[in-house]
């Protein structure tokens, strides 16, 4: 039996969304460092794809604005597992490291 997740973590359309924000990808947008193609799924260096706004801000619209907002490659970026999941439902995003002062 498949869980159903709910819009932006299942689906044809989530592999999709998540097969094209993750191609050619090599950075974390959370933590600036180099993500793994070769790790283990859920391991914290395996590429995930994180959305900018969690999905838990979007409940307040009406399921098809969600349903479109949660797999707009706009509001999504490449992330580390461990980095996306860290930073979890509800927080904003942190600034990312550089490796210099600007």
């Amino acid at each position: 039996m498949t869980v159903n997740r709910g819009p932006g973590r299942d689906g044809s359309d989530w592999r999709r969304v998540r097969a094209l924000v993750l191609d050619g990808a090599t950075l974390c947008s959370l933590c600036g460092g180099e993500l793994d193609l070769t790790a283990p799924p859920r391991s914290p260096q395996a590429p995930s794809v994180d959305h900018v706004i969690p999905l838990a801000e979007l409940q307040r619209y009406d399921p098809e604005t969600r349903r479109r907002m949660a797999l707009d490659p706009a509001l999504l970026r490449p992330a580390h597992y461990g980095c996306n999941s860290r930073r979890g439902a509800g927080r904003r995003p942190t600034a990312r490291r550089t490796s210099q002062q600007w």
